[in-house]
């Protein structure tokens, strides 16, 4: 296992395709080293077996979820830090080639793989995410349709035949025109009418010239105005005491 010296001297990190790290150096005064190499990704081909293996086996999946051996790697996916071509590829920040803090994260990232199987197929390109993705989609087009058919099915007969019964309007336009709007029908609770305040009093008037209709009555503007504020009252009060049903 990595001992606690170097984990505090290697900060790791794991990338689809590439493998990053910073590494301090020996002392204090060396400073601190960029490493990053680049590695090849699975083909087209070695990912479907890799998804493929796993929908057969969801046991396997589990365990590759857990963090516990992954066996079948070696054979399906193996780890791209094996052989000299990483540290010939690795690059660091203090210009030096297969130097040896390439050398340190490379190690580092090989006992890193060993204990979590999950990121050596990050490394090598196919992360959690897209890894569960490929599964469960293949296990949902694997699953037989429910009885009945899919929810959408359902959805688009119910579309295609419509609500049953008339509408509330339907109901409505309905009792209009056999002469029966004034009878409660089982529908009648789903209408609502909603009632707005009139406008402040002293904004109200009679509604077009009244008084055209009383020739030579003085005030009959202001006696008007003053039966429409009262009746408007009168109204207002009526509103309020009423009740939703």
């Amino acid at each position: 296992m990595e001992s606690a010296e170097s984990a505090e001297r290697i900060r790791l990190e794991i990338e689809p395709g590439w493998l990053k790290g910073k590494v301090d150096g020996a002392d204090e005064s060396s400073g601190t080293y960029e490493v990053s190499v680049q590695v090849k990704t699975l083909n087209p081909a070695a990912r479907e077996a890799v998804l493929a293996y796993l929908e057969e086996d969801p046991q396997a999946l589990y365990r590759l979820l857990a963090g516990q051996d992954a066996l079948w790697l070696a054979e399906l996916a193996p780890s791209p830090l094996q052989g000299e071509e990483p540290a010939a590829d690795a690059r660091c920040t203090c210009g030096q080639r297969a130097c040896g803090h390439a050398a340190a994260l490379l190690a580092a990232a090989a006992l890193r793989l060993a204990a979590e199987p999950l990121q050596q197929l990050t490394l090598l390109g196919l992360p959690r995410e897209a890894l569960l993705a490929g599964v469960f989609d293949a296990w949902a087009k694997a699953a037989p349709p429910p009885a009945g058919g899919s929810a959408a099915e359902k959805a688009t007969r119910a579309k295609e035949k419509g609500p049953s019964g008339p509408s509330p309007g339907e109901w409505v336009a309905e009792a209009a025109a056999e002469g029966r709007l004034h009878r409660p029908g089982p529908q009648l609770s789903e209408l609502a009418v909603q009632l707005s305040p009139p406008p402040p009093a002293d904004q109200l008037g009679p509604v077009g010239d009244w008084t055209s209709l009383l020739p030579g009555v003085r005030g009959a503007s202001k006696a008007l105005s003053v039966i429409a504020r009262g009746a408007a009252k009168q109204a207002e009060q009526k509103r309020r005491n009423l009740k939703s049903p």
